[in-house]
């Protein structure tokens, strides 16, 4: 006779911190083959990289892929801020701070100098628009998938710091400078992921992947107009993570003086 206890275990779905784990494995599986995929095609057709870089897209199939598969399913941070204009503002802020930053390395070192809009491989407006489609792509799954759903596992800073790191590590191809020149990339990506992070929280996802492509694309058009880009020197890298970190920091210490302001006062 069957009873009860002999009857077959129901598998249950992944909750909790193992769905959040699952879905940000499949994403960044996804993400990793539309990127091979990618730069297959940017070779193939000789797309210019000074004018976009496809693998920047490779995380949007990777958002969207993932988008699809748990359809309705995932729980994200609710919605508590609205509007563009006080974060638009602060996302010039941080591009201001970046660029301050910069012109006072590029006044030690005198390495970087401003764009010759001649030297690149398409008019000046049509690489404008195309480094806006990047960062796009990328916003679209790290704002847009990755840093809300590890809000629901972790405080704001820290889902910001882990969003950094995965959005840095990504970038294989920095290690062919070196790993100092690695490293100091992955210190620069978490300081930009934490501006992003308090420019973006607490929005809808689109808000939050606009607001994160209209700053990371500020941040961008900085660096390669105010100084050719860069280059993949010790001190380029280190300039930069001195400056994204700054902006980082900027932006943790303005929120949390502003949760201050709003914690009710005790009786």
């Amino acid at each position: 006779m069957t009873t009860t206890s002999s009857a077959p275990a129901r598998t249950r779905p992944p909750r909790g911190r193992d769905r959040v784990l699952l879905v940000v494995v499949v994403f960044l599986a996804v993400s990793a083959v539309a990127s091979a995929l990618l730069a297959a095609v940017q070779e193939s057709t000789g797309l210019p990289a000074d004018v976009l870089v496809l693998t920047q897209l490779a995380t949007a199939f990777g958002a969207v892929a993932t988008w699809l598969l748990w359809r309705g399913r995932l729980v994200l941070p609710p919605v508590r801020r609205r509007g563009l204009r006080a974060p638009l503002l602060a996302s010039l802020a941080v591009a201001g701070v970046v660029a301050a930053v910069l012109v006072v390395a590029q006044t030690v070192w005198d390495a970087w100098p401003p764009l010759d809009p001649g030297a690149l491989g398409a008019p000046l407006v049509v690489v404008l628009a195309a480094q806006l489609l990047g960062a796009a792509g990328e916003e679209v799954g790290w704002r847009g998938l990755v840093q809300p759903l590890l809000e629901t596992r972790l405080p704001v800073l820290g889902a910001a710091v882990v969003t950094g790191l995965l959005f840095g590590l990504g970038h294989v191809h920095v290690l062919a400078a070196g790993p100092v020149v690695y490293a100091l990339f992955l210190v620069s990506a978490v300081g930009l992921s934490v501006a992003l992070a308090y420019v973006t929280t607490g929005r809808s996802v689109v808000q939050r992947v606009v607001l994160g492509t209209v700053l990371h694309w500020l941040v961008n058009v900085v660096l390669l107009v105010g100084f050719s880009g860069g280059d993949a020197s010790v001190r380029w890298t280190a300039s930069t993570a001195v400056a994204t970190v700054v902006a980082g920091a900027g932006c943790a210490l303005v929120a949390a003086r502003a949760a201050r302001r709003a914690a009710p006062t005790p009786a």
